[in-house]
């Protein structure tokens, strides 16, 4: 029997989303409604391209879906959905879906749609540059952070950002050129989120404000934006810097039709990729350098080439193999959603979640409180013996939604509860910021949990899937009592069952069999006591040659018909396998010595194939008396509407 998860989980299969309440309804079961969306959308999840919606395939769905909802309403009219223990596990797979669910609609789905918007775009951009590396000292990024500050002043005051980057930016690579950076398009590296970000949402000519990356500050101007190259598969011949002449040659040599292939065997200077008749790893920008991808990248058509181009490695012929498309994004989501949640970018995400959430429900705290708090702990908070005191105060230290007060004391318990956490920091860090970063912990969760709450109101599908736990476990209880339970403790029903099937729970013919195993790698005796055995039983075999020592052994075994372990035996009587001779100085041979006609189980025999098929039974029965009880009226003319003629 399933358990009751797995069942629940199998039951999701009939998942219904997003019922409108002025949506055509396609049946009644019982007291219940079914709207033409919810079956749509189980058909379609269910058939896969096989929802063809004929005639015939709607039909044989239909009728599926009903015996589902005919247990259902069962289950509700034996009230099984007021029982305390079901009820509070419903609220215990919530619970569980809830978290994941939220994060996976508002952090996940936004970060993977914005980066698959911004991968359509190539962004051109200059920036100006203070270091300030992630582990440098407090002095160190204050003094950074003075720097650009100052030059964000004098951007504004008027001066150009051009100068500015020559006179400023320590990315002395860029600052020459005017902190020019060239295109880059998304995704960035981890660290430089905000980069992108600003790369994004800062129109042409523009600057951006201060920006922090794991290497230091930045002020960015963006100057460019076209669509997206995308990727690209080329092969080149490379020349020496001097051959420029021959460069041209077979530059026209190629366009005339001779082989490149057999040009690049014969010239080319790149080893890696002659192997491979010039071909490189397909590529997009800011790969090699940018004079081979500009030029790579305006070949229009797959075999066409590009003049040669001279790069620092030397002269270039390129030949364009192909051009990928861009993932559409359902695919771009299967191959970036399970790593999507190590990118840094989630945590800025889920933060901005939080901020957003904490905006719209109106959250208010008391700081001052929480500072009292911290001014009565001692270094006892960092052990594992710290309790509140118990004149700890329960004045609200903040408020969610208006009603969904937090007090400093919710929050001390918070504290002692979560002793792993607390322990994590270390003595030297001052309590203060210790205390901080634990509350800002404690507040994120009661925001999240806050939001969870609202879940079944701001997303229709999510109360569907909770409705579709619900019924799970109803149909689950309901199909326990009246099926699995009863095949099982119904003892004289399954035997009355058992002996209206007479001849269907069978033991498969079988060969009773000996296997010999002969203690020896004399060729000879083997070959003797092999011969002896087509005529005589182990009983004999081992009389005759095990006088002096047990050279022979047996052991009888029965096999099914069919059985690997007889493979090599001919089915019948006295019948010898191939004598066969072992890694250990041994040889072995099977010998049938009767087959066993098939015959009828006993009950205790077949019990296990009994009982499914009463379950079976058993639920055939319950449907029709489901059927009877309840009345099924389906609405033709919306039916017709669904099938495709």
């Amino acid at each position: 029997m399933l358990s009751r998860v797995l069942f629940v989980l199998f039951c999701l299969s009939f998942t219904l989303l997003n019922a409108q309440s002025n949506e055509d309804i396609l049946m009644k079961v019982g007291k219940s409604d079914v709207k033409v969306s919810e079956f749509k959308y189980i058909y379609e999840k269910n058939n896969g391209g096989a929802a063809d919606y004929s005639a015939k395939s709607v039909n044989e769905y239909l009728d599926l879906y009903t015996k589902f909802k005919l247990k259902v309403e069962k289950a509700r009219e034996l009230k099984l959905d007021t029982i305390t223990a079901l009820k509070t596990e419903l609220e215990g797979y919530r619970k569980q879906l809830a978290s994941s669910y939220l994060i996976d609609k508002e952090v996940t789905d936004f970060i993977l749609r914005e980066l698959y918007e911004r991968m359509k775009t190539d962004v051109a951009f200059s920036h100006i540059f203070i270091s300030a590396a992630e582990n440098s000292t407090y002095a160190v990024r204050e003094e950074a952070k003075a720097k650009i500050k100052d030059v964000k002043l004098k951007l504004a005051a008027g001066q150009k950002f051009e100068e500015l980057a020559q006179q400023f930016s320590q990315d002395k690579t860029t600052a020459s050129k005017g902190g020019e950076m060239g295109f880059f398009t998304a995704k960035l590296p981890a660290g430089f989120y905000e980069l992108e970000s600003a790369l994004y949402n800062t129109k042409v000519g523009e600057t951006s404000d201060i920006l922090k990356t794991k290497i230091g500050y930045h002020i960015i101007k963006v100057t460019d934006k076209r669509p997206a190259r995308g990727s690209l598969e080329v092969a080149h011949i490379l020349l020496d810097p001097e051959s420029k002449v021959l460069a041209d040659s077979i530059y026209n040599a190629v366009k005339a039709g001779a082989s490149f292939e057999s040009l690049v065997t014969k010239y080319s200077k790149d080893k890696n990729s002659v192997k491979n008749n010039g071909k490189l790893p397909v590529f997009g920008i800011n790969t090699y350098d940018r004079v081979f991808e500009d030029a790579a990248f305006k070949i229009t058509d797959n075999g066409g080439y590009a003049s040669p181009v001279m790069t620092k490695s030397g002269w270039h012929i390129i030949k364009r193999l192909s051009k990928p498309n861009m993932d559409t994004y359902e695919l771009f989501v299967k191959r970036n959603k399970a790593q999507i949640g190590k990118d840094p970018r989630f945590d800025i995400a889920k933060t901005k979640l939080i901020s957003d959430i904490k905006q719209s429900s109106g959250f208010v705290e008391n700081l001052k409180e929480l500072e009292r708090f911290t001014e009565n702990l001692d270094e006892e908070f960092y052990s594992f013996k710290w309790s509140p005191n118990e004149q700890t105060p329960t004045i609200q230290l903040f408020a969610i939604g208006g009603d969904n007060i937090y007090s400093v004391k919710d929050f001390a318990d918070y504290c002692k509860k979560n002793t792993k956490t607390r322990l994590k920091y270390d003595k030297s860090k001052p309590l203060i910021e210790t205390v901080e970063e634990l509350y800002n912990e404690y507040v994120n969760d009661a925001v999240m949990s806050f939001e969870e709450k609202s879940l079944e109101v701001k997303y229709p599908d999510f109360k569907s899937l909770m409705r579709e736990y619900e019924e799970g476990i109803l149909l689950f209880e309901a199909t326990k009592i009246n099926v699995w339970d009863k095949a099982n403790q119904d003892t004289v029903g399954l035997k009355a069952f058992f002996e209206t099937r007479p001849n269907i729970y069978m033991w498969d013919e079988k060969a009773e069999t000996t296997e010999f195993t002969i203690a020896t790698a004399d060729k000879e005796l083997a070959e003797k006591i092999y011969k002896y055995a087509a005529k005589n039983n182990a009983e004999k075999i081992e009389k005759k040659f095990n006088k002096k020592s047990k050279v022979v052994s047996s052991k009888k075994s029965d096999f099914e018909k069919g059985a690997k372990e007889v493979s090599d035996v001919e089915w019948k009587e006295n019948a010898l396998s191939t004598l066969a001779f072992n890694n250990k100085d041994t040889y072995s041979f099977k010998k049938v010595n009767k087959i066993i006609p098939s015959k009828p189980k006993n009950l205790s025999e077949a019990k296990g194939y009994v009982v499914a098929d009463y379950q079976d039974h058993l639920e055939k029965e319950w449907l029709l008396e489901l059927k009877k009880s309840y009345e099924v009226k389906v609405i033709e003319d919306v039916l017709q509407k669904i099938i495709k003629k």
